[in-house]
């Protein structure tokens, strides 16, 4: 999350050296491989979510330059909480990385899990007005942006042999392409959370979809 990168990846060692809270803090291989194989031994799918490109300002503590207002001095104008940072939307490096990243991650799940989750929610418009080839926070300029990172990450989820999942904005708020082309059928499976209202909404549109309520897990002010 934006906070820590505490996840082991081999091929990018300094993610979890510089972005893990401490050393001894560090979620590695045989720790992943370990909690997925007790789930499995008791009929439970457990499958990783990776939030992005929103919630990734921990990557900049190993990699900065893959990173759009990192550690913005006025956080609160680039995030909904402190540090800001997002991966930049419009970057060679950053398509690079996540290629890095998803040729390591997804062999390692996939004995063990259908699913791979890569979030989508509480997308930060205002992070883009300082990736230095974006400088916008206009929807019509930032979507297709985002769509072809969607796209980059679903297709190597898909040739891993998982399916895709992702929180509700990327349908409600983006009405993001999830399907392989524009005639099939999505396999895309929408994950709603803010409220109930969404649920019918994805549905009708032909999305499985998961309700986990924000209400378990958010404090609301009644």
């Amino acid at each position: 999350d934006s906070q820590s990168w505490p996840l082991d990846i081999p091929a990018l060692p300094s993610l979890a050296a510089k972005g893990a809270y401490h050393a001894d803090l560090i979620w590695t291989s045989s720790n992943l491989s370990d909690v997925q194989m007790y789930g499995l031994e008791r009929g439970v799918s457990v499958f990783l979510e990776i939030d992005m490109p929103g919630h990734t300002g921990s990557i900049g503590y190993a990699f900065p330059e893959l990173v759009s207002a990192f550690l913005a001095d006025k956080w609160q104008e680039y995030a909904l909480q402190p540090p800001s940072g997002q991966i930049k939307l419009n970057s060679s490096g950053v398509n690079e990385f996540l290629d890095k990243l998803m040729a390591d991650i997804l062999p390692r799940v996939s004995p063990f899990t259908g699913y791979f989750h890569t979030g989508g929610d509480e997308f930060n418009l205002n992070t883009y007005l300082l990736e230095e080839t974006v400088r916008s926070n206009n929807r019509d300029v930032l979507k297709p942006l985002l769509q072809a990172v969607v796209t980059r990450l679903h297709d190597a989820i898909r040739k891993a042999g998982l399916t895709p999942i992702v929180w509700e904005e990327l349908v409600t708020d983006w009405e993001l392409s999830l399907s392989t082309s524009s005639t099939e059928k999505t396999d895309v499976i929408v994950q709603a959370w803010r409220n109930f209202f969404p649920v019918k909404l994805l549905l009708d549109r032909g999305y499985r979809t998961i309700f986990g309520s924000g209400d378990a897990w958010v404090p609301r002010l009644r």
